[in-house]
């Protein structure tokens, strides 16, 4: 007889293809244990509605997301935080675009109603940690000037993301875009990359000298 987890992680698996085919999860259950070739009531004893089962998929989603940012950050083999957020943000988009359909899953679920003891709510204020530690400890070694509003920069860069996350789910249909061969990866790279230039150059330590003497 499979096991209580080995059957659960087959059913991931089983609703990321269903995911991947369809473009959405199922709506009834009925019908993903057919898919999944599983009795019914045995599929009950592990997801009790569709709604459990896209908790689990957003929940396995996160888990390979959150994976990918941890390698991200390791490889920059750097101390500077801005240079970790550019490595962060490089892995980020590298597995949007390598995961479209479970990407999709997450930003449009991000982009609804978050309860706040949900995955979604656990992983949008981890990011929030994140963003906000990274730009406080440029701050502190002096990247960032003392009076750089970290608040609102990290507000900015949570807009940022997410601006950057609609790129990958509209561009096929956004005229913006039409005529830019760039692939989106790269395009939100670069729109990342200018991002933090900016940021860096408008709140550098020295700012106030180089007004001073223009």
């Amino acid at each position: 007889m499979e096991s209580r987890g080995n059957l659960y992680q087959r059913l991931i698996f089983a609703a990321q293809e269903y995911l991947g085919r369809h473009g959405r999860l199922p709506a009834d259950l009925a019908e993903f244990a057919a898919f999944a070739e599983i009795d019914e009531d045995e599929l009950r004893e592990i997801f009790h509605s569709p709604e459990d089962l896209r908790e689990g998929v957003i929940y396995h989603g996160v888990t390979l997301l959150n994976d990918a940012l941890r390698e991200g950050a390791v490889s920059s083999t750097t101390s500077d935080p801005i240079v970790q957020l550019r490595a962060i943000a490089h892995s980020y988009l590298g597995w949007a675009d390598s995961n479209p359909a479970l990407f999709r899953l997450l930003v449009t679920a991000l982009n609804g109603p978050i309860r706040p003891d949900s995955t979604l709510h656990r992983y949008t204020s981890s990011m929030r940690d994140l963003y906000h530690r990274k730009l406080a400890e440029a701050q502190r070694i002096g990247i960032l000037a003392e009076d750089t509003d970290i608040e609102l920069a990290t507000m900015m860069l949570h807009c940022l993301v997410k601006g950057g996350n609609m790129i990958f789910l509209t561009r096929a249909t956004d005229p913006w875009f039409a005529e830019d061969d760039r692939s989106t990866v790269d395009l939100a790279e670069k729109i990342f990359g200018m991002f933090m230039d900016n940021l860096v150059q408008a709140n550098a330590p020295d700012r106030g000298k180089a007004r001073q003497s223009a």
